[in-house]
Formats: structure tokens, C-alpha cells, sequence
């Protein structure tokens, strides 16, 4: 093994909110909260870190929406910021249902609110959080 490969290794890796905005919306105890700002302020990643309240919960059920699916999967997206951070938590990806599923049985999907209309398929639905990302 290398030099480099041995720090990687032995490196700790931590997963915690940045100091200021995003720090204040991961402690805020209301139900609904409004977390907005320029681009590459943390607001994504903000809010895969809002899913991790959740993954003890065999019950519970997060949806996470954009307004068009493509959007989830695009570099720097819900897809590529959730591997980072879910994969460490345990979590494994089903591509077909855009579902992150944890070792308690909770899940985290994306998924899309394109039309007004689309709003309807999830009638019914009983869901531990629901976030939006943008």
C-alpha cells in the first residue's frame, strides 16, 4: 500500500453541516422551513443531511422532489451529493425507483413535480418528510 492510499485509509471522514445558513436549517425545530440563496451555497447538500434525521426509522419514508427527474441525475445533483453522503450511512441505490434504502428499512426517493397534475400521484401518501430542492 502507498503513501497516499495509507492517509486515505486512515483519514476520518466527517459529515456535518457548514458553519452559518446551513448549520441554522439542519437545527431549526419548525415544521416547515424555507432555506434559500445563491448557487453553491450548500442547499442541496443541506438537504441530504436533513434525510439522515430519518434512517433509524424502519417506517419512515422521505420524498425528495425537483421539478423535472432529469435534474436529480445532473453532475452536482440530489444523485451524485446523496452517494457521497448515504453510501457511509449504509444506504444502497435503486436506480429504477430513485430510492435510497437504509439497513432500518427507511428510504429516501427522488422524484420529480413537473405539472400541477403530478401532485396527485401522491395522494395518500404517508411519508415521514417531504423536501424540496429548488
Amino acid at each position: 500500500m502507498n503513501n497516499s492510499a495509507k492517509l486515505i485509509e486512515e483519514a476520518e471522514f466527517v459529515i456535518r453541516p457548514q458553519p452559518g445558513p446551513q448549520t441554522e436549517f439542519l437545527k431549526t425545530p419548525v415544521d416547515i422551513c424555507v432555506y434559500g440563496g445563491a448557487a453553491g451555497g450548500g442547499k442541496t447538500y443541506g438537504l441530504l443531511l436533513e434525510c439522515l434525521r430519518y434512517i433509524d426509522n424502519p417506517d419512515s419514508k422521505v420524498l425528495v422532489f425537483r421539478r423535472e427527474a432529469k435534474q436529480v441525475k445532473n453532475p452536482g445533483g440530489l444523485l451524485s451529493v446523496s452517494r457521497q453522503i448515504f453510501t457511509r450511512f449504509g444506504g444502497t441505490f435503486n436506480q429504477q425507483n430513485m430510492a435510497w434504502t437504509f439497513p432500518s428499512g427507511a428510504t429516501v426517493t427522488f422524484s420529480h413535480l413537473n405539472t400541477e397534475d403530478t401532485v396527485y400521484s401522491y395522494q395518500g401518501a404517508q411519508v415521514s418528510a417531504i423536501l424540496f430542492d429548488e
